[in-house]
C-alpha cells in the first residue's frame, strides 16, 4: 500500500496475464484468478466477465456483474455494490491519486468509480474517472455512447483540472449524453438523449434536455421507474 492509503495499480503484464488466461476460464476460476494475480475482493456470487481490468482496488458485492470485453484501466478504486452493473465494451479510465505529473493541487481528488446498488452502465459508455465518479442507487446509464467526464482543460489558467461527477438515486440518462466534470444529477432526473448536462440543479423527478440540458418538464415521483426496488430493467 502506497503513502497515500492507496494500493498500487498492478502492473500491466499482470492484468494482460489474467485477462489472456481468462478468456479460456469459466467464470468461477476467473474470479479466483483474478483474486489470485491482481488481489481483487469478488465475491463468490458475483459474475466477472472477460473484461481487462488493471485498477488498485476491485471490490464486487453479491450478484453485481462486468460484462465481458470492457476496459477499466489507470483507476486507483472500483467498487460495485449488490446487483450494480457495467455491460460489454465499456471503456473506464483514470488517473491514479499518486502521480505528481498532473493535478498536484487538487489534494482531495480520488480516481475512482463507485457504484451503488443496483445501479447500471449499459453498453459502450465512456467513463473518465481521474476524479470519483458516483452512480447512484437504481440509476442507469442507457443506450450508447454516452460519456462521462472529470477533468478537462481550463482555459482560464491553462491547467488541466478535475472534479467529481455524482448521479443521484433513480436517474436515467439517455445514449449520447454527456455529462461534464463538476456535475450534479439530482435524483430522479431524466437525461435526454444527445444533452449535455452541467451544474447542480436541484429540480429532482424532472426531464432534462437541451445543449446544456435544462429541465423541461416536471415527472410523475410514482412513475414505474422511480418506484422500482431492483436495478435492471428487462
Amino acid at each position: 500500500m502506497s503513502e497515500s492509503g492507496l494500493l498500487p495499480t498492478p502492473a500491466r503484464w499482470r492484468a494482460l496475464l489474467a485477462f489472456g488466461l481468462g478468456l479460456v476460464l469459466p467464470g468461477g476460476l476467473r474470479r479466483r484468478l483474478y483474486s489470485l494475480v491482481l488481489g481483487y475482493r469478488i465475491h463468490p456470487r458475483a459474475t466477472l466477465g472477460r473484461a481487462y481490468i488493471q485498477v488498485g482496488a476491485l471490490d464486487l458485492a453479491a450478484h453485481s456483474r462486468i460484462g465481458h470485453l470492457s476496459v477499466i484501466r489507470n483507476i486507483d478504486r472500483v467498487v460495485l455494490g449488490e446487483y450494480a452493473r457495467i455491460g460489454t465494451f465499456n471503456w473506464m479510465y483514470g488517473f491514479p491519486g499518486r502521480s505528481e505529473r498532473h493535478f498536484e493541487t487538487e489534494h482531495e481528488r480520488a480516481s475512482e468509480l463507485i457504484m451503488e446498488p443496483h445501479s447500471s452502465i449499459t453498453s459502450r459508455h465512456i467513463v473518465d474517472c481521474t476524479n470519483r465518479v458516483t452512480i447512484g442507487t437504481l440509476s442507469t446509464v442507457a443506450g450508447f455512447y454516452s460519456q462521462i467526464l472529470t477533468h478537462g482543460i481550463d482555459y482560464k489558467t491553462n491547467r488541466q483540472t478535475s472534479r467529481p461527477v455524482t448521479i443521484g438515486r433513480s436517474c436515467l440518462i439517455g445514449s449520447r449524453a454527456i455529462i461534464v466534470k463538476g456535475a450534479v444529477v439530482p435524483d430522479g432526473a431524466v437525461v435526454a438523449a444527445g444533452s449535455t448536462f452541467r451544474g447542480r440543479p436541484e429540480q429532482t423527478h424532472s426531464l432534462y434536455s437541451g445543449v446544456p440540458a435544462v429541465p423541461v418538464r416536471q415527472l410523475d415521483a410514482n412513475l414505474p421507474y422511480f418506484v422500482r426496488n431492483h436495478g435492471p430493467v428487462d
